[in-house]
Protein backbone atom coordinates (compact mmCIF):
# COMPACT_ATOMS: atom_id res chain seq x y z
CA UNK A 1 0.00 0.00 0.00
CA UNK A 2 1.45 3.39 -1.02
CA UNK A 3 1.77 6.42 1.27
CA UNK A 4 -0.86 9.13 1.04
CA UNK A 5 1.05 12.35 0.47
CA UNK A 6 0.31 16.06 0.79
CA UNK A 7 2.60 18.49 -1.03
CA UNK A 8 3.12 22.02 0.30
CA UNK A 9 4.35 24.70 -2.11
CA UNK A 10 4.78 28.29 -0.92
CA UNK A 11 6.17 31.56 -2.13
CA UNK A 12 6.33 34.68 0.02
CA UNK A 13 4.41 37.74 -1.17
CA UNK A 14 6.81 39.81 0.97
CA UNK A 15 9.91 38.57 -0.84
CA UNK A 16 11.71 41.50 -2.47
CA UNK A 17 13.13 39.36 -5.27
CA UNK A 18 10.02 39.58 -7.43
CA UNK A 19 11.62 38.04 -10.54
CA UNK A 20 12.64 35.01 -8.50
CA UNK A 21 9.27 34.77 -6.79
CA UNK A 22 7.29 34.80 -10.06
CA UNK A 23 8.99 31.49 -10.95
CA UNK A 24 8.89 30.07 -7.40
CA UNK A 25 5.60 28.13 -7.60
CA UNK A 26 6.24 26.49 -11.03
CA UNK A 27 9.88 25.79 -10.07
CA UNK A 28 8.93 24.06 -6.80
CA UNK A 29 6.24 22.04 -8.54
CA UNK A 30 8.67 20.93 -11.25
CA UNK A 31 11.34 19.94 -8.69
CA UNK A 32 8.80 17.90 -6.68
CA UNK A 33 7.52 16.11 -9.81
CA UNK A 34 11.09 15.12 -10.70
CA UNK A 35 11.70 13.99 -7.12
CA UNK A 36 8.55 11.81 -7.11
CA UNK A 37 9.66 10.07 -10.32
CA UNK A 38 13.10 9.30 -8.90
CA UNK A 39 11.82 8.27 -5.46
CA UNK A 40 9.03 5.99 -6.63
CA UNK A 41 11.37 4.33 -9.12
CA UNK A 42 13.80 3.09 -6.45
CA UNK A 43 11.57 2.20 -3.46
CA UNK A 44 9.17 -0.65 -2.79
CA UNK A 45 5.52 -0.13 -3.93
CA UNK A 46 4.35 0.21 -0.33
CA UNK A 47 6.73 3.19 0.04
CA UNK A 48 5.51 5.01 -3.06
CA UNK A 49 4.35 8.57 -2.48
CA UNK A 50 0.79 8.80 -3.83
CA UNK A 51 -1.30 11.90 -4.57
CA UNK A 52 -4.96 10.91 -4.18
CA UNK A 53 -6.66 14.24 -4.91
CA UNK A 54 -4.40 16.78 -6.72
CA UNK A 55 -6.85 19.63 -6.07
CA UNK A 56 -6.68 19.12 -2.29
CA UNK A 57 -3.37 17.31 -1.79
CA UNK A 58 -1.19 19.85 -3.63
CA UNK A 59 -1.35 22.93 -1.43
CA UNK A 60 -0.15 26.19 -2.97
CA UNK A 61 0.18 29.38 -0.96
CA UNK A 62 1.29 32.97 -1.52
CA UNK A 63 2.07 34.21 2.00
CA UNK A 64 4.91 34.85 4.41
CA UNK A 65 5.79 32.17 6.96
CA UNK A 66 7.37 34.67 9.37
CA UNK A 67 4.07 35.48 11.14
CA UNK A 68 2.01 32.78 12.95
CA UNK A 69 -1.56 32.16 11.74
CA UNK A 70 -0.82 34.08 8.55
CA UNK A 71 -1.30 31.13 6.13
CA UNK A 72 -4.87 29.91 5.71
CA UNK A 73 -3.94 27.04 3.35
CA UNK A 74 -1.24 25.82 5.75
CA UNK A 75 -3.78 25.85 8.61
CA UNK A 76 -6.28 23.81 6.57
CA UNK A 77 -3.54 21.31 5.67
CA UNK A 78 -2.58 20.86 9.36
CA UNK A 79 -6.25 20.27 10.23
CA UNK A 80 -6.41 17.46 7.65
CA UNK A 81 -3.14 16.01 9.03
CA UNK A 82 -4.64 16.00 12.55
CA UNK A 83 -7.53 13.93 11.14
CA UNK A 84 -5.03 11.32 9.91
CA UNK A 85 -5.65 11.84 6.19
CA UNK A 86 -1.96 11.73 5.19
CA UNK A 87 1.12 9.64 5.80
CA UNK A 88 3.71 12.05 4.37
CA UNK A 89 4.15 15.82 4.17
CA UNK A 90 6.46 16.76 1.29
CA UNK A 91 8.03 20.12 0.40
CA UNK A 92 11.15 21.33 -1.40
CA UNK A 93 12.89 22.68 1.74
CA UNK A 94 12.05 23.25 5.39
CA UNK A 95 11.98 27.05 5.06
CA UNK A 96 8.86 26.61 2.93
CA UNK A 97 7.09 25.05 5.94
CA UNK A 98 7.98 27.39 8.79
CA UNK A 99 9.88 30.54 9.75
CA UNK A 100 8.29 31.09 13.17
CA UNK A 101 8.40 29.24 16.51
CA UNK A 102 4.65 28.52 16.70
CA UNK A 103 4.43 26.70 13.36
CA UNK A 104 7.68 24.90 14.15
CA UNK A 105 6.10 23.53 17.32
CA UNK A 106 2.99 22.48 15.37
CA UNK A 107 5.04 20.48 12.85
CA UNK A 108 7.06 18.71 15.56
CA UNK A 109 3.84 17.95 17.46
CA UNK A 110 2.13 16.21 14.50
CA UNK A 111 5.10 13.82 14.44
CA UNK A 112 4.99 13.50 18.23
CA UNK A 113 1.28 12.57 18.10
CA UNK A 114 1.89 10.29 15.11
CA UNK A 115 -0.72 12.16 13.06
CA UNK A 116 1.71 11.72 10.19
CA UNK A 117 4.53 9.25 9.56
CA UNK A 118 7.06 11.41 7.75
CA UNK A 119 7.94 14.98 6.89
CA UNK A 120 10.12 14.99 3.79
CA UNK A 121 12.11 17.48 1.75
CA UNK A 122 13.99 16.79 -1.48
CA UNK A 123 17.07 15.72 0.51
CA UNK A 124 15.91 14.94 4.09
CA UNK A 125 13.45 12.64 5.86
CA UNK A 126 12.10 13.15 9.40
CA UNK A 127 10.14 10.34 11.06
CA UNK A 128 8.50 9.91 14.47
CA UNK A 129 11.66 8.65 16.22
CA UNK A 130 13.05 11.04 18.89
CA UNK A 131 16.26 11.82 16.98
CA UNK A 132 14.35 12.90 13.86
CA UNK A 133 11.94 15.06 15.86
CA UNK A 134 14.85 16.77 17.60
CA UNK A 135 16.64 17.27 14.28
CA UNK A 136 13.51 18.68 12.64
CA UNK A 137 13.02 21.17 15.50
CA UNK A 138 16.70 22.11 15.29
CA UNK A 139 16.67 22.65 11.53
CA UNK A 140 13.44 24.70 11.66
CA UNK A 141 14.90 26.79 14.50
CA UNK A 142 18.02 27.38 12.43
CA UNK A 143 15.78 28.54 9.58
CA UNK A 144 14.12 31.05 11.93
CA UNK A 145 17.51 32.10 13.30
CA UNK A 146 18.79 32.75 9.78
CA UNK A 147 15.67 34.76 9.00
CA UNK A 148 16.03 36.84 12.19
CA UNK A 149 19.74 37.32 11.57
CA UNK A 150 19.04 38.42 8.01
CA UNK A 151 16.54 41.00 9.28
CA UNK A 152 19.10 42.21 11.85
CA UNK A 153 21.81 42.45 9.21
CA UNK A 154 19.43 44.30 6.90
CA UNK A 155 18.57 46.80 9.65
CA UNK A 156 22.25 47.23 10.50
CA UNK A 157 23.13 47.73 6.84
CA UNK A 158 20.37 50.31 6.37
CA UNK A 159 21.50 52.16 9.52
CA UNK A 160 25.04 52.23 8.16
CA UNK A 161 23.76 53.54 4.82
CA UNK A 162 21.81 56.31 6.56
CA UNK A 163 24.90 57.31 8.52
CA UNK A 164 26.57 57.81 5.14
CA UNK A 165 23.64 59.96 4.05
CA UNK A 166 22.11 57.40 1.68
CA UNK A 167 18.32 57.38 1.16
CA UNK A 168 16.96 53.91 1.99
CA UNK A 169 13.30 54.57 1.19
CA UNK A 170 11.25 55.64 -1.82
CA UNK A 171 12.21 59.13 -2.92
CA UNK A 172 9.52 61.79 -2.29
CA UNK A 173 8.12 63.90 -5.12
CA UNK A 174 10.72 66.10 -6.74
CA UNK A 175 13.26 63.29 -6.43
CA UNK A 176 13.69 59.87 -8.00
CA UNK A 177 15.48 56.66 -7.05
CA UNK A 178 18.31 55.65 -9.39
CA UNK A 179 20.41 52.51 -9.68
CA UNK A 180 19.20 48.94 -9.31
CA UNK A 181 22.30 47.20 -7.96
CA UNK A 182 23.49 46.95 -4.38
CA UNK A 183 25.96 49.69 -3.59
CA UNK A 184 24.92 51.71 -6.64
CA UNK A 185 21.49 52.92 -5.53
CA UNK A 186 20.85 56.57 -4.79
CA UNK A 187 18.51 59.53 -5.19
CA UNK A 188 18.73 62.44 -7.57
CA UNK A 189 16.49 65.32 -8.59
CA UNK A 190 13.55 64.48 -10.83
CA UNK A 191 14.11 66.62 -13.89
CA UNK A 192 10.43 66.51 -14.86
CA UNK A 193 9.16 68.06 -11.62
CA UNK A 194 12.11 69.63 -9.75
CA UNK A 195 11.62 73.23 -10.96
CA UNK A 196 7.82 73.06 -10.58
CA UNK A 197 7.98 71.80 -7.00
CA UNK A 198 10.59 74.42 -6.13
CA UNK A 199 8.10 77.04 -7.41
CA UNK A 200 5.43 75.56 -5.12
CA UNK A 201 7.80 75.91 -2.15
CA UNK A 202 8.34 79.55 -3.10
CA UNK A 203 4.56 80.07 -3.26
CA UNK A 204 4.24 78.62 0.24
CA UNK A 205 7.01 80.89 1.53
CA UNK A 206 5.07 84.00 0.52
CA UNK A 207 2.32 83.13 2.98
CA UNK A 208 -0.26 84.21 0.38
CA UNK A 209 -1.43 80.72 -0.63
CA UNK A 210 -3.22 77.91 1.13
CA UNK A 211 -2.21 74.29 0.61
CA UNK A 212 -5.39 73.87 -1.46
CA UNK A 213 -4.18 76.72 -3.72
CA UNK A 214 -0.80 75.02 -4.08
CA UNK A 215 -2.42 71.66 -4.83
CA UNK A 216 -4.50 73.30 -7.56
CA UNK A 217 -1.41 75.01 -9.00
CA UNK A 218 0.46 71.69 -8.87
CA UNK A 219 -2.27 70.05 -10.94
CA UNK A 220 -2.10 72.95 -13.39
CA UNK A 221 1.69 72.40 -13.74
CA UNK A 222 1.15 68.61 -14.05
CA UNK A 223 3.30 67.82 -11.02
CA UNK A 224 3.70 64.06 -10.48
CA UNK A 225 5.68 61.65 -8.33
CA UNK A 226 7.09 58.20 -9.09
CA UNK A 227 5.86 54.97 -7.48
CA UNK A 228 6.72 51.51 -8.78
CA UNK A 229 7.95 53.03 -12.02
CA UNK A 230 4.68 54.86 -12.71
CA UNK A 231 3.76 58.53 -12.27
CA UNK A 232 0.87 59.71 -10.12
CA UNK A 233 -0.64 63.09 -9.23
CA UNK A 234 -0.09 64.01 -5.56
CA UNK A 235 -3.01 64.61 -3.20
CA UNK A 236 -3.43 67.61 -0.87
CA UNK A 237 -2.16 65.41 1.97
CA UNK A 238 1.01 64.73 -0.01
CA UNK A 239 1.70 68.49 -0.20
CA UNK A 240 1.02 68.88 3.53
CA UNK A 241 3.54 66.12 4.23
CA UNK A 242 6.04 67.61 1.78
CA UNK A 243 6.06 71.01 3.47
CA UNK A 244 6.95 69.50 6.85
CA UNK A 245 9.49 66.97 5.52
CA UNK A 246 13.03 68.09 6.38
CA UNK A 247 14.33 65.72 3.67
CA UNK A 248 13.94 68.63 1.24
CA UNK A 249 16.78 70.46 3.04
CA UNK A 250 19.19 67.74 1.86
CA UNK A 251 19.08 65.66 5.07
CA UNK A 252 18.07 62.10 5.95
CA UNK A 253 16.47 61.05 9.24
CA UNK A 254 18.10 58.54 11.58
CA UNK A 255 15.82 57.09 14.26
CA UNK A 256 16.89 55.43 17.49
CA UNK A 257 14.85 52.21 17.64
CA UNK A 258 14.98 52.07 21.45
CA UNK A 259 14.16 55.67 22.37
CA UNK A 260 12.32 56.74 19.22
CA UNK A 261 14.45 59.90 19.01
CA UNK A 262 15.21 61.37 15.59
CA UNK A 263 18.21 63.22 14.28
CA UNK A 264 18.84 64.56 10.81
CA UNK A 265 22.12 64.09 8.96
CA UNK A 266 23.34 65.60 5.70
CA UNK A 267 22.36 63.29 2.86
CA UNK A 268 23.79 62.55 -0.55
CA UNK A 269 20.70 63.91 -2.34
CA UNK A 270 20.50 67.58 -3.43
CA UNK A 271 18.66 70.09 -1.22
CA UNK A 272 15.61 71.81 -2.69
CA UNK A 273 15.27 74.45 0.06
CA UNK A 274 17.64 75.96 2.59
CA UNK A 275 17.28 75.49 6.35
CA UNK A 276 16.08 79.10 6.67
CA UNK A 277 13.42 78.62 3.98
CA UNK A 278 12.25 75.39 5.62
CA UNK A 279 11.98 77.11 9.01
CA UNK A 280 9.91 79.89 7.43
CA UNK A 281 7.46 77.39 5.98
CA UNK A 282 7.16 75.67 9.38
CA UNK A 283 6.19 79.00 10.94
CA UNK A 284 3.51 79.47 8.28
CA UNK A 285 2.17 75.93 8.89
CA UNK A 286 2.24 76.62 12.61
CA UNK A 287 0.26 79.84 12.27
CA UNK A 288 -2.42 78.00 10.27
CA UNK A 289 -2.81 75.16 12.75
CA UNK A 290 -1.11 72.48 10.64
CA UNK A 291 1.34 69.92 11.93
CA UNK A 292 4.89 71.11 11.47
CA UNK A 293 8.48 70.31 12.31
CA UNK A 294 9.91 71.79 15.49
CA UNK A 295 11.30 75.24 14.76
CA UNK A 296 14.72 76.06 16.13
CA UNK A 297 13.70 79.37 17.67
CA UNK A 298 10.60 81.45 18.22
CA UNK A 299 9.82 83.85 15.38
CA UNK A 300 10.37 87.55 15.86
CA UNK A 301 7.31 89.76 16.10
CA UNK A 302 8.27 91.31 12.74
CA UNK A 303 8.02 87.86 11.11
CA UNK A 304 4.56 87.36 12.62
CA UNK A 305 3.21 90.77 11.65
CA UNK A 306 4.57 90.48 8.11
CA UNK A 307 1.95 87.78 7.56
CA UNK A 308 -1.06 89.94 8.44
CA UNK A 309 -0.22 93.62 7.74
CA UNK A 310 -1.65 94.93 4.47
CA UNK A 311 -1.92 98.35 2.87
CA UNK A 312 -5.44 99.77 2.73
CA UNK A 313 -4.89 101.58 -0.60
CA UNK A 314 -2.63 99.43 -2.81
CA UNK A 315 -3.66 96.21 -4.51
CA UNK A 316 -1.35 93.58 -5.97
CA UNK A 317 -2.14 90.79 -8.44
CA UNK A 318 -0.98 87.42 -7.05
CA UNK A 319 -1.47 84.35 -9.27
CA UNK A 320 -4.26 86.09 -11.15
CA UNK A 321 -6.03 87.20 -7.94
CA UNK A 322 -6.13 90.83 -6.80
CA UNK A 323 -5.20 91.14 -3.14
CA UNK A 324 -4.20 93.96 -0.78
CA UNK A 325 -0.46 94.70 -0.92
CA UNK A 326 1.49 93.33 2.03
CA UNK A 327 3.46 95.67 4.27
CA UNK A 328 7.23 95.23 4.52
CA UNK A 329 9.24 95.60 7.74
CA UNK A 330 12.43 97.68 7.72
CA UNK A 331 14.81 98.81 10.41
CA UNK A 332 17.19 101.74 10.10
CA UNK A 333 19.41 103.61 12.48
CA UNK A 334 19.34 107.42 12.68
CA UNK A 335 22.79 108.91 13.31
CA UNK A 336 23.58 112.38 14.72
CA UNK A 337 27.06 113.42 13.61
CA UNK A 338 29.34 114.23 16.58
CA UNK A 339 31.07 117.07 14.62
CA UNK A 340 28.40 118.91 12.59
CA UNK A 341 25.28 117.54 14.29
CA UNK A 342 23.86 116.50 10.91
CA UNK A 343 21.17 113.81 11.21
CA UNK A 344 20.95 111.01 8.68
CA UNK A 345 19.47 107.50 8.52
CA UNK A 346 21.13 104.35 7.24
CA UNK A 347 20.65 100.61 7.47
CA UNK A 348 24.43 100.18 7.93
CA UNK A 349 27.06 102.18 9.74
CA UNK A 350 28.57 104.81 7.42
CA UNK A 351 30.31 108.26 7.74
CA UNK A 352 28.34 111.47 7.86
CA UNK A 353 27.39 112.37 4.25
CA UNK A 354 27.93 116.09 5.01
CA UNK A 355 31.35 116.21 6.71
CA UNK A 356 32.53 112.59 6.31
CA UNK A 357 33.02 112.20 10.06
CA UNK A 358 33.14 108.43 10.80
CA UNK A 359 30.75 106.85 13.27
CA UNK A 360 32.34 106.63 16.73
CA UNK A 361 31.21 106.09 20.30
CA UNK A 362 30.47 109.83 20.43
CA UNK A 363 27.96 109.55 17.57
CA UNK A 364 24.40 109.59 18.86
CA UNK A 365 22.26 106.77 17.41
CA UNK A 366 18.54 106.07 17.46
CA UNK A 367 16.99 102.92 15.99
CA UNK A 368 13.82 103.19 13.88
CA UNK A 369 11.58 100.17 13.27
CA UNK A 370 8.82 100.75 10.75
CA UNK A 371 6.63 99.20 8.08
CA UNK A 372 6.09 100.49 4.59
CA UNK A 373 3.84 99.47 1.72
CA UNK A 374 5.40 96.50 -0.08
CA UNK A 375 4.59 98.00 -3.48
CA UNK A 376 7.58 99.77 -4.95
CA UNK A 377 7.04 103.50 -5.22
CA UNK A 378 6.54 104.92 -8.71
CA UNK A 379 4.69 107.70 -10.44
CA UNK A 380 1.71 105.35 -10.73
CA UNK A 381 1.74 104.28 -7.07
CA UNK A 382 -0.82 105.83 -4.75
CA UNK A 383 0.24 108.17 -1.99
CA UNK A 384 0.16 106.78 1.52
CA UNK A 385 -1.14 108.76 4.45
CA UNK A 386 -1.10 106.05 7.08
CA UNK A 387 -1.78 108.44 9.97
CA UNK A 388 -4.60 110.34 8.22
CA UNK A 389 -2.88 113.71 8.81
CA UNK A 390 -3.23 114.96 5.24
CA UNK A 391 0.50 114.55 4.59
CA UNK A 392 1.88 111.76 2.44
CA UNK A 393 3.48 109.44 5.01
CA UNK A 394 4.89 106.30 3.46
CA UNK A 395 6.18 104.69 6.66
CA UNK A 396 4.37 103.73 9.86
CA UNK A 397 6.10 103.06 13.18
CA UNK A 398 6.33 99.38 14.15
CA UNK A 399 5.88 100.35 17.79
CA UNK A 400 2.62 102.13 17.07
CA UNK A 401 1.26 99.13 15.18
CA UNK A 402 2.13 96.86 18.09
CA UNK A 403 0.49 99.29 20.55
CA UNK A 404 -2.65 99.45 18.40
CA UNK A 405 -2.89 95.67 18.13
CA UNK A 406 -2.24 95.22 21.82
CA UNK A 407 -4.93 97.71 22.77
CA UNK A 408 -7.47 95.67 20.81
CA UNK A 409 -6.26 92.13 21.48
CA UNK A 410 -5.89 92.74 25.20
CA UNK A 411 -9.66 93.35 25.32
CA UNK A 412 -10.27 89.80 24.15
CA UNK A 413 -11.37 87.45 26.87
CA UNK A 414 -13.55 84.37 27.03
CA UNK A 415 -15.04 83.83 30.48
CA UNK A 416 -15.03 80.38 32.05
CA UNK A 417 -18.78 80.09 31.46
CA UNK A 418 -18.48 80.96 27.77
CA UNK A 419 -15.48 78.67 27.40
CA UNK A 420 -17.50 75.74 28.76
CA UNK A 421 -20.37 76.49 26.38
CA UNK A 422 -18.05 76.82 23.38
CA UNK A 423 -16.22 73.64 24.40
CA UNK A 424 -19.47 71.69 24.51
CA UNK A 425 -20.51 73.04 21.11
CA UNK A 426 -17.10 72.27 19.66
CA UNK A 427 -17.19 68.74 21.10
CA UNK A 428 -20.70 68.17 19.70
CA UNK A 429 -19.59 69.31 16.27
CA UNK A 430 -16.54 67.08 16.53
CA UNK A 431 -18.76 64.08 17.35
CA UNK A 432 -20.93 64.85 14.31
CA UNK A 433 -17.84 65.18 12.11
CA UNK A 434 -16.46 61.95 13.59
CA UNK A 435 -19.65 60.08 12.69
CA UNK A 436 -19.38 61.34 9.11
CA UNK A 437 -15.72 60.30 9.06
CA UNK A 438 -16.56 56.81 10.33
CA UNK A 439 -19.15 56.35 7.59
CA UNK A 440 -16.56 57.37 4.99
CA UNK A 441 -13.99 55.04 6.59
CA UNK A 442 -16.47 52.13 6.50
CA UNK A 443 -17.17 52.79 2.83
CA UNK A 444 -13.44 52.79 2.05
CA UNK A 445 -12.90 49.58 4.05
CA UNK A 446 -15.68 47.86 2.05
CA UNK A 447 -14.00 48.92 -1.20
CA UNK A 448 -10.62 47.71 0.12
CA UNK A 449 -12.15 44.34 1.02
CA UNK A 450 -13.59 43.98 -2.47
CA UNK A 451 -10.18 44.78 -3.96
CA UNK A 452 -8.52 42.22 -1.67
CA UNK A 453 -10.97 39.49 -2.72
CA UNK A 454 -10.39 40.36 -6.37
CA UNK A 455 -6.61 40.26 -5.79
CA UNK A 456 -6.79 36.80 -4.16
CA UNK A 457 -8.79 35.43 -7.10
CA UNK A 458 -6.27 36.81 -9.60
CA UNK A 459 -3.33 35.33 -7.67
CA UNK A 460 -5.05 31.97 -7.34
CA UNK A 461 -5.71 31.90 -11.08
CA UNK A 462 -2.07 32.79 -11.78
CA UNK A 463 -0.84 29.97 -9.52
CA UNK A 464 -3.27 27.19 -10.49
CA UNK A 465 -3.94 27.76 -14.20
CA UNK A 466 -0.89 26.34 -15.96
CA UNK A 467 -2.43 26.69 -19.45
CA UNK A 468 -2.26 30.47 -19.48
CA UNK A 469 -0.37 31.98 -22.41
CA UNK A 470 2.36 34.58 -21.97
CA UNK A 471 -0.03 37.35 -23.05
CA UNK A 472 -2.69 36.16 -20.58
CA UNK A 473 -0.15 36.13 -17.75
CA UNK A 474 0.92 39.67 -18.67
CA UNK A 475 -2.73 40.72 -18.55
CA UNK A 476 -3.04 39.14 -15.09
CA UNK A 477 0.06 40.99 -13.91
CA UNK A 478 -1.39 44.25 -15.23
CA UNK A 479 -4.68 43.63 -13.42
CA UNK A 480 -2.79 42.89 -10.19
CA UNK A 481 -0.78 46.11 -10.56
CA UNK A 482 -3.98 48.07 -11.21
CA UNK A 483 -5.61 46.47 -8.18
CA UNK A 484 -2.60 47.38 -6.00
CA UNK A 485 -2.66 50.99 -7.24
CA UNK A 486 -6.37 51.29 -6.37
CA UNK A 487 -5.73 49.86 -2.91
CA UNK A 488 -2.90 52.33 -2.25
CA UNK A 489 -5.07 55.19 -3.53
CA UNK A 490 -7.76 54.19 -1.00
CA UNK A 491 -5.13 54.16 1.76
CA UNK A 492 -4.10 57.69 0.75
CA UNK A 493 -7.74 58.83 0.70
CA UNK A 494 -8.28 57.37 4.18
CA UNK A 495 -5.13 59.02 5.56
CA UNK A 496 -6.14 62.34 4.02
CA UNK A 497 -9.62 62.23 5.62
CA UNK A 498 -8.22 61.41 9.07
CA UNK A 499 -5.46 64.01 8.80
CA UNK A 500 -7.82 66.79 7.70
CA UNK A 501 -10.35 66.19 10.49
CA UNK A 502 -7.64 65.93 13.13
CA UNK A 503 -5.97 69.17 12.03
CA UNK A 504 -9.29 71.05 11.81
CA UNK A 505 -10.27 70.11 15.34
CA UNK A 506 -6.78 70.69 16.76
CA UNK A 507 -6.60 74.18 15.24
CA UNK A 508 -10.07 75.11 16.53
CA UNK A 509 -9.26 73.88 20.03
CA UNK A 510 -5.91 75.70 20.18
CA UNK A 511 -7.48 78.91 18.93
CA UNK A 512 -10.28 78.71 21.49
CA UNK A 513 -7.73 78.36 24.28
CA UNK A 514 -5.72 81.26 22.88
CA UNK A 515 -8.78 83.52 22.85
CA UNK A 516 -9.55 82.45 26.39
CA UNK A 517 -6.07 83.36 27.64
CA UNK A 518 -5.47 86.49 25.55
CA UNK A 519 -4.68 89.40 27.88
CA UNK A 520 -1.67 91.36 26.64
CA UNK A 521 0.12 89.74 23.72
CA UNK A 522 2.66 92.53 23.22
CA UNK A 523 2.79 94.19 26.62
CA UNK A 524 5.36 91.96 28.33
CA UNK A 525 8.81 91.67 26.74
CA UNK A 526 9.31 88.40 28.61
CA UNK A 527 6.16 86.80 27.19
CA UNK A 528 6.90 83.79 25.01
CA UNK A 529 5.61 84.24 21.47
CA UNK A 530 4.23 80.72 21.60
CA UNK A 531 1.57 79.70 22.14
CA UNK A 532 -0.68 82.68 22.92
CA UNK A 533 0.68 85.47 20.73
CA UNK A 534 0.99 83.41 17.55
CA UNK A 535 -2.30 81.60 18.03
CA UNK A 536 -4.20 84.83 18.62
CA UNK A 537 -2.61 86.45 15.60
CA UNK A 538 -3.30 83.33 13.51
CA UNK A 539 -7.00 84.18 13.88
CA UNK A 540 -6.40 87.61 12.36
CA UNK A 541 -6.96 87.60 8.63
CA UNK A 542 -5.18 90.93 8.26
CA UNK A 543 -4.65 94.36 9.79
CA UNK A 544 -5.47 96.96 7.15
CA UNK A 545 -3.43 100.16 7.41
CA UNK A 546 -5.34 102.90 5.57
CA UNK A 547 -5.62 106.70 5.47
CA UNK A 548 -8.62 107.04 7.74
CA UNK A 549 -8.34 104.14 10.16
CA UNK A 550 -6.64 100.90 10.93
CA UNK A 551 -8.91 97.84 10.89
CA UNK A 552 -8.46 94.33 12.31
CA UNK A 553 -10.18 91.73 10.15
CA UNK A 554 -10.75 88.38 11.85
CA UNK A 555 -10.96 84.99 10.23
CA UNK A 556 -14.33 83.26 10.39
CA UNK A 557 -15.88 82.13 12.67
CA UNK A 558 -13.55 83.78 15.19
CA UNK A 559 -14.65 87.21 13.96
CA UNK A 560 -18.03 86.68 15.66
CA UNK A 561 -16.49 85.42 18.90
CA UNK A 562 -13.80 88.13 18.98
CA UNK A 563 -16.19 91.01 18.24
CA UNK A 564 -18.68 89.75 20.79
CA UNK A 565 -15.93 89.37 23.39
CA UNK A 566 -14.67 92.93 22.81
CA UNK A 567 -18.23 94.30 22.85
CA UNK A 568 -18.92 92.58 26.16
CA UNK A 569 -15.66 93.93 27.59
CA UNK A 570 -16.52 97.48 26.47
CA UNK A 571 -20.05 97.49 27.95
CA UNK A 572 -20.31 99.48 31.19
CA UNK A 573 -20.45 97.34 34.34
CA UNK A 574 -19.96 94.21 32.26
CA UNK A 575 -17.70 92.77 34.92
CA UNK A 576 -15.50 89.77 34.39
CA UNK A 577 -17.47 86.88 35.80
CA UNK A 578 -16.06 83.44 35.43
CA UNK A 579 -19.40 81.78 34.84
CA UNK A 580 -23.14 81.87 35.33
CA UNK A 581 -25.55 84.37 33.88
CA UNK A 582 -27.07 84.37 30.41
CA UNK A 583 -24.77 84.49 27.42
CA UNK A 584 -27.28 86.07 25.05
CA UNK A 585 -24.55 87.46 22.83
CA UNK A 586 -23.03 84.03 22.28
CA UNK A 587 -22.77 83.25 18.53
CA UNK A 588 -24.39 80.04 17.44
CA UNK A 589 -21.87 77.65 15.91
CA UNK A 590 -24.16 75.50 13.82
CA UNK A 591 -23.23 72.94 11.17
CA UNK A 592 -22.80 75.70 8.60
CA UNK A 593 -20.35 77.58 10.81
CA UNK A 594 -18.01 74.93 12.16
CA UNK A 595 -14.99 76.34 14.02
CA UNK A 596 -12.64 74.32 11.86
CA UNK A 597 -14.04 75.37 8.50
Amino acid sequence: MSLRTVIYIRKSSKDKDENHQKLSIPRQKHDIEEFLKRHNAIVQPEEHLRIVNPTQDIVKEDASAKIPNNRPEFTKMIERIHKGKYDVLLCTELSRLSRNAMDTGTLVQVLEDKNIRKIMTLDKVFTTIPTDKFTLALFLSVSKFENDQRALNTHSGMAHQKERGVTTHRAPMGYKNVGNKKGQKGVESDGMTWDSIRMLWEMMMTGDFSIADIHEEGEHMHVTYIRNGKRYSPSITAYTYMFRNRYYTGKVVIRNQETGEERWKKGEHPAMVSDEEFEKVQLILQSRGYRHQHVAKAPSIEVILNEILVCGKCMTIVNGTTRPTKMTFEEKTRYTCARCKHRYSSAVSKPCPKCQEPVTSATKTDSHRYYRCGKKQSSLACSHDFYGTGDSTKNVSAGEIETYLDSHLSRLHITEGLFRVLSRQLFTLWLEADEVLKRKEDDIEVRKKELNEERLKLRKKAMTDEDLSTAERQDLDSLLDENKDKDEALDEELAKLRNEEEEKFEKAWQSMNALREAKSVFGSPDLEIEPIRRLVLSMVSNLTISDKKWTINWKKPFDTVAKASIAKKDRPNSGNKSGGGKLNWLPRLDSNQQPWR
